[in-house]
């Protein structure tokens, strides 16, 4: 239960932006546009994927390779989205988990709540998505602001930036993008789209996959009370209260950063980043523990555990954007 949650809550944290355009933030849309769309990935992750959309339901796939801890490896992936229940499958496992949609329980919750407590569901949402970005060096520009327009694969999309993202949205379809770039979590990303076909697409393209050995998610036994619960909680004083103590903290840790300007201590955590993330793409993993027995590998737990403490704490004056 506590998976499927924190997957919600972080969700509702990175659309934040765009949930605030309209009252009940969990609302789904009347009609989504139909809409087919083929994409080409690059960056640390290549592959390919595709979306298509006949108003009522979604469906992704996507094929993608990466190299992390030495090794290089595959997926592949398949969801579709109803109004009803989402499922998600591994291709190459073959295994998938079905679960409720979230979304029409949680419209339902938040129109439960009271004025105070909408109120305070925006406000909450808000701070997070602020909170989060300002944790991340190179999101220096608003959540959410329109940089310009362009042209991908023949339709007109408009680009915003989402902490370290920047999304080009589809004119035509929006909410569909036609790009989506950026950097997280030492994953340099990019998904352009290479075709557009507007209008509905063929039937088949929502079957789901053959061979899928099917499981419902665990923790999706009483969806409605987990959906109610999460709303809940963005809408409670408790959280409210937390993000003001974060905030607090911030500026706490601020005032320890020993005179380093902005700038200087962004491009020091940046180069920091960037020398951990070539390591960890190019660190063989495999080939240490094969030669290291129980003993040893305990030894370097304890130590790999100490220094990233040590880490974190030297290193989050910098990560953390000055108001």
């Amino acid at each position: 239960m506590f998976r499927a949650s924190a997957g919600l809550l972080v969700g509702a944290v990175l659309f934040a932006p765009a949930l605030a355009a309209q009252d009940n933030p969990f609302k789904l849309p009347a009609r989504m546009p139909a809409v087919s769309i083929a994409y080409a990935m690059t960056g640390d992750l290549t592959g390919e994927g595709a979306y298509a959309s006949d108003g009522r339901r979604t469906v992704n796939r996507s094929t993608q390779t990466g190299r992390f801890f030495g090794k290089t490896s595959t997926t592949e992936s398949w969801s579709l989205t109803t109004t009803d229940s989402i499922y998600s499958a591994d291709l190459v496992q073959q295994k998938g988990t079905v679960m409720s949609n979230p979304l029409p329980a949680m419209a339902r919750a938040y129109d439960g709540l009271d004025r105070d407590g909408k109120r305070r569901l925006h406000s909450n949402m808000a701070e997070m998505t602020t909170l989060l970005a300002r944790a991340f060096p190179i999101a220096s520009m608003p959540v959410g602001e329109k940089t310009g327009t362009r042209t991908i694969a023949g339709e007109t999309c408009t680009d915003r930036t989402f902490g370290t993202f920047t999304v080009c949205d589809m004119t035509k379809a929006p909410g569909v993008p036609l790009q989506v770039s950026g950097s997280l979590l030492c994953v340099r990303y990019e998904q352009t789209a290479t075709t557009v076909s507007l209008g509905a697409p063929p039937a088949d393209a929502f079957g789901t996959p053959a061979g899928i050995a099917w499981e419902p998610l665990r923790g999706q036994q009483q969806p409605d009370s987990v959906a109610r619960a999460m709303v809940q909680y963005l809408a409670s004083q408790e959280l409210a209260d937390s993000l003001t103590s974060a905030k607090a903290q911030m500026k706490t840790e601020l005032a320890k950063d020993g005179g380093m300007t902005p700038a200087q201590s962004d491009s020091v955590t940046a180069a920091h980043q960037q020398a951990a993330c070539e390591a960890i793409r190019d660190f063989d993993m495999g080939h240490v523990m094969a030669g290291v027995g129980k003993a040893m590998m305990d030894a370097m737990a304890k130590a790999a555990l100490q220094g990233a403490g040590d880490a974190v704490r030297r290193g989050i004056r910098g990560l953390i954007r000055r108001p």
